[in-house]
């Protein structure tokens, strides 16, 4: 148990009729949190007395701020890679037993698999319908529950978190039914995801200002009304579901200005009903999301200013449980997360792991922590984070050293980091253009303190799981790109390069992690062997073109008994097929022009691999291309050709086109 603070907090300056600050109580009761908007108040008027002193002392030295831009019998089929089973991430594609729903460039798209064509059965916009200004948004992620389909997005025009829904019926047609905007700043990150679908219940997390004004800020619900309007529908987020950590009131911080919050959503009411719990920190923060908590870690960062204010509890690590009957808990760190692969809750430990980064102090060099592109930056002093789940309090102790264990130093750009079965991975090198170092793979079991090293004859630019194995994917020489599985050894803690695969004038055509896709042999889904896919792009050299959706094909590789071979390409310009790519070109013709009202860059992607039982697809921009499974290779059926506002052409290999409306 923690110790009970024995010191009552003293009031607040004349505001909100002399409210005092929130109390501390035991740490079993979990954070602080506010009985009051007066408390708020109170609490508002100390920090930013704390701020305003920090900016007049600094005022002399000409620092200046630097500036951050920021009810169906319908059911969904999992085919989105995604770290936590039970967690279903927002994508760019979902699936039903017989559609495919396709999110791009601010449409949607409805197509039928099954049967003998492939066909567009419906289509609509993304944005609401009259919207004079669609691209003022960014339609990201997008869900699927029950026949309810959510298109997430950020409005930059309405500051806010844009929440469409749209139905879809049994025959595959889709049609609007409501928008909402949940106010919030920009979650743009290079890694993570907002969105998450947890146990049928939508959750999504949105950070935004704690200032002066908090009351406008504060996390709230608008519907959108017929003529473009907007109606407030009640404030989301209760004094109560609102919490601080206990050192952070007995001495309030003077970077604490922004309110991050975990709203859940009821997608199948009839009027979207929600609710917000949220903490109080430091702007720069990781989110993960587990079947039963949301884990946010904020961090002051390197902003000079607040260097010599640092205080023990500077960075904190909160956990809020998705049951909002269970109090949320808080213990204050040190250094940051590289991206959500960071954390890992273990059921099993009743353990939460997280790989940290930085140095462990609180000097005013103190490394910038991970956010928006900050997992792509070096990374040193890494070491292996575990807190047992019943150490989380109140947040008025910082984690014992012990707490963190010391891993072996890498250099390289874009650390990937990952949790399979009881060992930690990471790695980087080959990732960047003129990056040449490549570190090799190293692997930390949970339950040791060793770190094992695997060369590797390529770089790592991602990690993923092959059951109880891992594959390891990276830049190779010579303009390849390399595949190694990794198999464990249970009984001795160890992993081993099991097989390589170097795929020639390649490299990877997305970056993010729904990119790829593995689908297990029937039988023994964790003996990791397989067939797995990837999107790559055939013309590599560019610096980080999979950043904004370069993919060209997808690449398929199977294992087989620990050996990884190549199964196949499908691609948008598959040079045995004339008919094919004709229709590739007239594709690439029509999209210069092709009615791209919003989301036309692909910040989240333009290409993912599909499994659908027998079935594979590659969907490749406005292609989706399917194939089949024959003899170990992957040979092309079929593909359609898509885009906004216009016919779609659907053409069965070696045969002739139909058109599908």
């Amino acid at each position: 148990m923690f110790a009970r603070l024995s010191v009552l907090l003293g009031l607040a300056l004349a505001v909100a009729g002399c409210a005092t600050l929130p109390k501390v109580g035991e740490a079993s009761e979990g954070i602080p949190t506010f009985a009051s908007e007066a408390q708020i108040d109170a609490y508002v008027a100390a920090q930013w007395r704390e701020h305003e002193g920090v900016m007049r002392r600094e005022a002399a030295s000409g620092y200046e701020e630097p500036i951050l831009v920021t009810g169906s019998r319908i059911e969904s089929v999992a085919i989105t890679n995604v770290q936590e089973e039970g967690v279903d991430e927002g994508g760019i594609v979902k699936a039903t037993s017989e559609y495919l729903i396709v999110l791009r460039r601010g449409r949607i798209v409805v197509m039928r698999h099954t049967g003998a064509t492939l066909d567009v059965v419906s289509a609509i916009d993304a944005f609401p319908p009259g919207d004079p200004a669609p691209n003022d948004t960014w339609y990201d992620e997008m869900l699927l529950d029950r026949g309810m389909v959510v298109v997430v997005g950020y409005s930059y025009g309405g500051d806010a978190t844009e929440i469409s829904r749209f139905r879809l019926a049994e025959d595959g047609t889709i049609s609007y039914r409501d928008t909402h905007y949940l106010s919030s700043d920009d979650y743009f990150s290079s890694r993570n995801y907002a969105s998450r679908l947890i146990g049928g219940r939508f959750v999504t997390y949105t950070p935004s200002p704690f200032e002066k004004d908090w009351r406008k800020s504060a996390p709230f619900l608008e519907r959108r009304n017929p003529d473009g309007s907007r109606t407030r529908v009640g404030p989301l987020l209760k004094p109560a579901n609102l919490g601080v950590a206990a050192g952070m009131v007995e001495d309030v911080p003077p970077y604490a200005r922004d309110l991050h919050g975990v709203t859940q959503c009821d997608l199948l009411a009839e009027e979207l009903t929600c609710s917000t719990r949220g903490v109080i920190g430091s702007q720069t923060a990781e989110y993960y999301f587990s079947r039963e908590a949301a884990y946010v870690w904020t961090e002051v960062g390197h902003d000079e200013r607040f260097g010599r204010a640092k205080k023990p509890w500077a960075s904190m690590l909160y956990r809020i449980p998705l049951d909002e009957a269970e109090p949320m808990t808080a213990i204050a760190v040190q250094g940051a997360p590289i991206d959500q692969f960071s954390f890992h809750e273990d059921g099993e430990r009743q353990s939460l792991f997280v790989m940290t980064k930085g140095r462990f102090n609180f000097g005013p060099n103190a490394p910038f922590a991970a956010t928006m592109w900050e997992s792509e930056t070096r990374a040193d002093r890494l070491a292996l984070f575990r807190m047992p789940l019943d150490h989380f309090g109140n947040g008025a102790q910082m984690a014992p050293a012990l707490t963190y264990r010391p891993l072996a130093e890498i250099e390289a750009w874009g650390i990937q980091n990952r949790f399979v079965g009881n060992h930690l991975l990471y790695g980087g090198g080959g990732y960047y253009e003129g990056e040449d170092d490549m570190p090799g793979l190293m692997v930390s079991p949970l339950d040791a303190d060793w770190v094992q090293r695997i060369d590797l004859p390529h770089g790592i630019s991602r990690i993923d799981r092959l059951g109880n194995d891992a594959i390891v994917i990276g830049e190779g020489n010579e303009e390849s790109l390399g595949f190694s599985a990794i198999r464990f050894s249970q009984e001795r803690w160890v992993g081993r390069l099991d097989s390589t695969y170097l795929l020639p004038d390649a490299s990877e055509g997305e970056s993010r992690s729904h990119a790829f896709f593995w689908q297990p042999d029937p039988g023994d889904p964790l003996s990791g062997d397989g067939i797995m896919a990837l999107p790559i792009e055939r013309e590599p050299g560019e610096d980080m073109p999979s950043y904004l959706g370069s993919g060209s094909g997808v690449f398929f590789l199977r294992r087989k008994q620990g050996v990884l071979e190549a199964a196949g390409e499908l691609s948008v310009n598959p040079a045995d097929n004339p008919a094919a790519v004709a229709a590739a070109m007239a594709a690439d013709k029509l999209s210069e022009d092709d009615a791209c009202d919003a989301s036309c860059v692909d910040w989240y992607g333009n290409a993912r691999p599909i499994f659908l039982g027998e079935r594979l697809y590659a969907l490749v921009g406005d292609e989706l291309i399917e194939g089949r499974l024959v003899n170990g290779q992957v040979v092309e059926q079929r593909r359609i050709t898509f885009w906004p506002g216009r016919a779609a052409t659907a053409q069965a290999t070696g045969g002739e086109g139909t058109t599908a409306h």
